[in-house]
């Protein structure tokens, strides 16, 4: 059955997704989640990781059915909500230690963006990737750089990986992913979401 078939009403449907773009304004377009979605389909049951949980988080968890999905999250009321939300969510903590404004000291000083991961997620080797958090709007909030560093490392230190990075139209976001996803390929420009491949 195709996935927009409207007897469907799984998350991951072009209809489910078209609902939570109208509930969710000013996140990710139809687009950007569908390249998402896609990303996750084609490895599928795979081995997800998302930085940021939300209201798309059924969506990444249904998409890798019968895979591993992790959830990495800094503000606990988005985890009380996932938890609420999304029960089954596999959801850890995490605590960035920049703020935004830095992001220029930052690039400079790599060894600051290593980000104190749960032992296991190191230890995986990722299928999948998809940074949209921390939120990174105001400059004095911790923005993307550990995030995107993390990714990347992760990435390359697990063959072939699709990294996909929200927000890249934002200077931090975009700067972050030119230098440290620079020699990786460019698969696709979606919006303000940039799709790479790490192999």
């Amino acid at each position: 059955m195709p996935i927009d078939s409207p007897e469907m009403d799984r998350p991951s449907s072009d209809r489910s997704i078209k609902e939570l773009v109208a509930r969710n304004p000013e996140q990710c377009t139809f687009a950007e989640y569908t390249q998402v979605r896609d990303a996750i389909l084609a490895r599928a049951p795979g081995r997800v990781l998302v930085f940021g949980v939300g209201r798309d988080t059924p969506l990444w968890m249904d998409a890798n059915r019968s895979g591993t999905t992790v959830f990495l999250e800094s503000v606990p009321k988005w985890i009380d909500h996932c938890q609420r939300e999304s029960p089954d969510a596999d959801v850890r903590r995490v605590q960035y230690r920049t703020r935004r404004f830095q992001w220029r000291w930052l690039l400079r000083r790599p060894e600051r963006l290593v980000l104190d991961l749960p032992d296991e997620v190191p230890e995986t080797a990722w299928d999948v990737i998809f940074v949209d958090a921390p939120k990174g709007k105001r400059w004095i909030s911790p923005g993307r750089m550990q995030s995107i560093y993390t990714a990347s490392a992760l990435a390359k230190g697990s063959g072939e990986t699709d990294v996909l990075v929200h927000d890249c139209d934002r200077r931090v976001e975009g700067a972050y992913c030119d230098v440290h996803l620079a020699d990786t390929e460019l698969v696709a420009v979606i919006d303000s979401l940039r799709h790479y491949r790490v192999v």
